[in-house]
């Protein structure tokens, strides 16, 4: 009687350090994992980080306000002169009006408002 219940006690222990260590080692897998995903998202935003300070250093230059300032602002250099080229799919009003029907202005209204 002694010795089987000695034998279960051991099995019991046996069956609670199975499960105990299986847990372990899920949690261990899963932290394995997380780690993982979290070194490959910190060597992205390191990337970024990078891309940003190459951007950062080159907008600091005085050739990036310039060309900012040539571009968007529409300045120049003393003695300089801006030159707009037109773009070829442009065509001139005059062409425009030839191409199509020339209607009176009540009927562009009139076909406005009723779809005529």
């Amino acid at each position: 009687m002694k010795r089987n219940f000695l034998i279960l006690l051991a099995i019991l222990i046996s069956v609670i350090l199975v499960v105990n260590s299986t847990k372990r080692l899920l949690t261990f897998r899963t932290t394995a994992q997380k780690v993982e995903e979290t070194a490959g998202r910190l060597e992205e935003l390191k990337r970024q980080n990078e891309s940003l300070k190459r951007e950062l250093e080159y907008k600091s230059t005085e050739g990036f306000a310039e060309k900012e300032i040539r571009d968007k602002l529409g300045l120049t250099k003393k003695g300089e002169a801006v030159v707009i080229v037109p773009k070829e799919d442009d065509k001139p009003s005059f062409a425009k009006a030839s191409e199509g029907k020339l209607e009176p202005n009540w009927q562009k209204w009139w076909n406005l408002f009723f779809g005529g």
